[in-house]
C-alpha cells in the first residue's frame, strides 16, 4: 500500500531541518509538501484616512487655498460684472461712478496682488488676486466702448490688448500658467455679458487679446492656455456671421483669426509637450472662415484662398523645427480650403475644371514636398477624384448615353474639365509611380484606364462641338471612341511583347479587357445607336487593328516564350 508522503517541517527561524520523530506543533514552524508553495503573509492595509486628515493634507498642498482663490475669482469678477451691467440697467449710479469705480478696484487687486507675490512662498495666493484686477480692468475698457460708446472700438481694443499684454508680463516672470488660465478663462466666459452679446467687438477684441498673449507662452509648455485662447478664437468667431449684418466684416475677422492662432501655434508648438495638440487646435480654426463665407460668393474664393496660403506657410516653413505630423495638421485645412476656394472662384460649368487644375498644382507640388510628399500627393488624388467626379455629374458621363446635355454645364467645359483631367490623371499616375516603384506597372494600368474614359466622354464634346447636329454628333463621337478604344488595347498588346513574368501578365490582361470592351461595345451599343457611314467606319477600322495585330502579335509572344528555352 502506498504511504501519502507526511510534510517535512522547516524551521524558518533557524533554516535548520528538526530532528527526526514526532514533534509537537510550533507555532514558528512552516510546513511544505512536495510541490507546495504556500501563498505569502499580506501586509495589513493602512488604515483609511479620516475627513480631517484629507482635509488637512489638502490644506498643506495648497489645493483648498487654490480652489478657494478660484471661487474668489469668479465671485469678485462677477461684481465687477454686475457694477458695469446690472447698475447700468437700473440706473444705479453714474456712468462715469460705474466704470471708476470699477477700475479703481481692478487697479487696486492688481497691485496688491504683485506686491503679496514678491514672495514666491505667497505667490499661489497673489495670482489669483492679479488674475482678478487684470480681468476687471478689461472688463472696465470693454463696457467704455460696447455699453457707453466712449471709446471707438479701435481704442478699446488697443488698450484692452495692452492691459492684457501688460498684465500677463507678471504670470511670464513668475512662470505661472494658472495667472494666465484665470485670466483667460473669465474673458471667455463673461466678456459676452459686458458686449451685450457677440458682435463684431468681441471677436475683435479676442483676437487681439490672443495676440497679445502670445509672446508669454513662447519658450514654455503651456498647452492649456494655448488651447483656451483657440477656444476664445474660434467660439465666437464661429458663431458671429449668424448675426453680422455685413458678411465681409465676419470672414475677414475669421480670416484675422486664422492668422492669428496659426502665427502663435507655430512659437508655441516648437516647446510644448503636445505639438500635435497645439497644431490641431489652430487648425479647428479654419471653421469659422468657412462658414463665414457663404453669402459672399465668388469673392469668397480669395478669402479661403488667403486661409489656404496662411495654413501652407506655417506646414512648409516649420519644416527644420516642428514634426512631420504637426505640419500635416496644417496641410489638412490648407487642402479643404483650397478645394472650396476652387469651389467658389468660378460658376457651376467651370468648378469641375478649376478643381481639377488645382489638383495639378498639388501634384506637381508632391515631387518637392520632400517629408510632405505623401499626404500631399493624398491630398491632390482627393482633388482629382472629386473634380473628375464632378465633371462626369456635371454631363459628361451622361452625353456617352444620350444625345442631350445636362443644363448645368456645355460642351466647351466639359471639354475643358476633360483635358485638365488628363493631365491630373497623367501626373498623379506619375507620382504615385515613382513613389511605389514596385507597383509602378498597376497604377499605371489604374491610371490608364481613368484617362481613357476621359478620353471617351472627351471625343463626344468635341463632336458636338464641331457639329450643331445633336445625332450626327453622337454618332461620330462614338465612332471616334471606339477606335480609340481598341487603338489603346493595340498599343498594350505590343507593349506585352516587351515585357516578362507578371509585368506582362497585368499589360495583358489589360490590353484584352479593353480590346474585349471595344468590341463589346462594337456590337452592343454601336451596332444599334450608329448608322451609315459611322458604323462602317467604326466595323472597319477596328476590324483591320484586330486583323494586324492577331497575325504580328501572335508570331512574336511566341518567339518570345521560346527564346528562354533555347539559351
Amino acid at each position: 500500500m502506498n504511504e501519502t508522503p507526511q510534510p517535512t517541517p522547516v524551521n524558518r527561524l533557524s533554516n535548520q531541518l528538526p530532528p527526526t520523530g514526532p514533534q509537537p506543533y510550533q507555532p514558528h514552524v512552516q510546513y511544505q509538501t512536495s510541490g507546495y508553495t504556500p501563498y505569502p503573509a499580506m501586509a495589513p492595509l493602512p488604515p483609511t484616512p479620516t475627513i480631517g486628515q484629507r482635509l488637512s493634507a489638502a490644506a498643506e498642498s495648497g489645493l483648498i487655498g487654490r480652489v478657494l482663490a478660484g471661487v474668489g475669482v469668479a465671485i469678485t469678477l462677477s461684481g465687477i460684472v454686475m457694477l458695469l451691467v446690472l447698475a447700468a440697467q437700473a440706473g444705479l449710479l453714474r456712468p462715469e461712478v460705474r466704470v471708476a469705480g470699477g477700475g479703481v478696484l481692478a487697479a487696486a487687486l492688481t497691485a496688491l496682488g504683485i506686491w503679496i507675490g514678491r514672495t514666491p512662498a505667497k505667490r499661489p495666493g497673489a495670482i489669483a488676486i492679479v488674475a482678478t484686477g487684470i480681468a476687471g480692468l478689461l472688463f472696465d475698457v470693454l463696457a467704455t466702448s460696447a455699453i457707453y460708446h466712449w471709446l471707438p472700438s479701435a481704442a478699446a481694443l488697443g488698450i484692452a490688448g495692452a492691459i492684457a499684454g501688460g498684465g500677463l508680463y507678471i504670470a511670464h516672470r513668475w512662470e505661472s500658467q494658472t495667472l494666465g488660465l484665470m485670466v483667460s478663462i473669465p474673458v471667455l466666459l463673461l466678456a459676452p455679458i459686458v458686449t451685450q452679446g457677440i458682435d463684431e467687438t468681441l471677436v475683435a477684441f479676442m483676437i487681439v487679446y490672443v495676440a497679445a498673449t502670445t509672446w508669454i507662452q513662447v519658450g514654455r509648455d503651456w498647452t492649456a492656455m494655448f488651447l483656451v485662447n483657440a477656444a476664445a478664437v474660434i467660439i465666437p468667431a464661429g458663431i458671429y456671421p449668424q448675426f453680422a449684418e455685413n458678411p465681409w466684416v465676419a470672414a475677414s475677422l475669421a480670416l484675422a483669426g486664422v492668422a492669428v492662432l496659426i502665427g502663435s501655434s507655430v512659437f508655441i508648438a516648437r516647446t510644448s509637450s503636445n505639438p500635435e495638440l497645439i497644431a490641431l487646435a489652430a487648425a479647428i480654426g479654419a471653421l469659422p472662415l468657412i462658414t463665414s463665407v457663404t453669402d459672399l460668393g465668388a469673392p469668397a474664393a480669395a478669402l479661403l484662398a488667403s486661409g489656404a496660403a496662411v495654413f501652407a506657410a506655417a506646414a512648409f516653413g516649420t519644416a527644420r523645427t516642428l514634426g512631420r505630423d504637426v505640419r500635416i495638421m496644417w496641410l489638412i485645412p490648407s487642402g479643404l480650403l483650397l478645394l472650396l476656394a476652387a469651389g467658389f472662384a468660378v460658376d457651376t460649368a467651370y468648378r469641375p475644371s478649376t478643381i481639377l487644375a488645382a489638383a495639378v498644382v498639388l501634384a506637381g507640388a508632391s515631387f518637392y514636398a520632400r517629408d510632405l510628399a505623401l499626404p500631399i500627393r493624398v491630398i491632390a488624388t482627393v482633388f482629382g477624384s472629386i473634380g473628375i467626379l464632378m465633371l462626369n455629374a456635371y454631363g459628361a458621363a451622361a452625353q456617352v448615353f444620350v444625345p442631350t446635355l445636362d443644363e448645368r454645364s456645355t460642351y466647351a467645359s466639359l471639354l475643358v474639365g476633360t483635358v485638365v483631367g488628363l493631365i491630373t490623371t497623367a501626373l498623379l499616375t506619375w507620382s504615385w509611380a515613382t513613389a511605389f516603384g514596385t507597383h509602378a506597372l498597376r497604377i499605371t494600368m489604374a491610371g490608364g484606364v481613368t484617362a481613357l474614359w476621359l478620353i471617351t466622354t472627351g471625343s463626344l464634346s468635341v463632336a458636338h462641338l464641331v457639329t450643331d447636329d445633336v445625332d450626327a454628333a453622337f454618332r461620330a463621337g462614338h465612332a471616334a471612341t471606339t477606335i480609340i478604344w481598341g487603338s489603346v488595347a493595340v498599343v498594350a498588346l505590343l507593349k506585352a511583347r516587351r515585357l516578362a513574368g507578371s509585368d506582362r501578365a497585368v499589360v495583358l490582361t489589360a490590353g484584352l479587357a479593353v480590346i474585349t470592351a471595344a468590341i463589346g461595345k462594337l456590337f452592343l451599343f454601336d451596332l444599334a445607336a450608329l448608322d451609315g457611314v459611322y458604323r462602317v467606319i467604326a466595323f472597319i477600322v477596328v476590324g483591320l487593328m484586330l486583323l494586324g495585330l492577331g497575325v504580328s502579335y501572335a508570331q512574336t509572344l511566341v518567339a518570345s516564350d521560346d527564346e528562354p528555352a533555347h539559351a
